[in-house]
């Protein structure tokens, strides 16, 4: 099999192959894309929209030929799930929450189902695939009571403590982005676009929530011990008890941006190149 790099070397050669030729213009696109984000984790097993929140993309993209296309974009979303909206008798016990802010920046290949050209009214309707990678910043919060908390100041799970072994995690995180949309020419030099790509993330800490629950005397002040277990807040008995699971660090968290855009076309001229 191809190694993953060879294989990246490859769509890449694929894309710049028509360059080599003759070329009229160059196109590039600037635009923007609002839509919703969703996040998908151990207080979301189910992948439901229901807590879907706003999101919104600047963007470029770069021209290879009439099927790829390179693209840049900076994008700004808001993911939240809580235990209590769940239909699962366990997650309403548990009774967690978060919310987060995501910052990405990321870079993709857009590969066109059928030949797209701008001012073309026999091509300008086409389906396709996004792939890329992403970095991205992210901050889980949770309210108690009256105040609002950065759960990963607090080591919910233990990671302030010498005894457990667990580290804080990362804020700024990798991803792989996979999905598709569908794009169309209106007028002029505007397209119009709407496009779903899956965030498949490298960390299961979006929520906060992972592994197990630890000893409530490792966590220090009553802060960290409420937002941990949060289970009393229901009328339950606390089921923090060290080891019972909190999270499933078997998976890892994930986030789905869901958009529509429009974007505006650049052309450059650029005289044929010699065969």
């Amino acid at each position: 099999m191809l190694k993953p790099i060879y294989l990246l070397g490859l769509l890449v050669a694929i894309g710049f192959a028509p360059r080599l030729f003759a070329q009229q213009t160059i196109d590039s696109e600037l635009g923007i894309a609002v839509g919703i984000s969703s996040y998908h984790g151990d207080l979301n097993p189910g992948n439901r929209l229901a807590k879907s929140r706003p999101a919104l993309s600047l963007l470029y993209r770069h021209r290879l030929n009439d099927y790829v296309m390179v693209r840049g974009a900076v994008s700004f979303g808001m993911l939240a799930a809580a235990d209590s909206v769940s239909k699962n008798t366990y997650q309403q016990y548990r009774n967690l929450s978060f919310r987060s802010n995501i910052f990405e920046v990321s870079g993709q290949f857009d590969w066109h189902f059928k030949r797209f050209v701008i001012g073309d009214i026999k091509h300008y309707l086409t389906p396709y695939l996004t792939s890329g990678i992403s970095v991205f910043y992210f901050n889980p919060k949770a309210k108690l009571g009256d105040e609002v908390y950065k759960l990963r100041d607090y080591g919910t799970e233990g990671q302030l403590s010498d005894f457990t072994g667990r580290k804080k995690y990362k804020l700024f995180q990798p991803a792989i982005i996979l999905g598709g949309g569908i794009k169309y020419w209106a007028f002029d030099k505007y397209s119009f676009f709407a496009e779903a790509a899956y965030r498949t993330t490298f960390t299961d800490y979006l929520d906060d929530v992972s592994k197990t629950y630890v000893d409530p005397a490792l966590l220090g002040d009553p802060v960290t011990r409420a937002l941990s277990d949060r289970s009393p807040e229901v009328g339950v008995e606390p089921i923090g008890i060290e080891g019972k699971q909190r999270g499933d660090s078997s998976t890892r968290d994930g986030y789905l941006f869901i958009t529509a855009g429009i974007t505006y076309t650049i052309q450059k001229k650029q005289c044929p190149r010699s065969k």
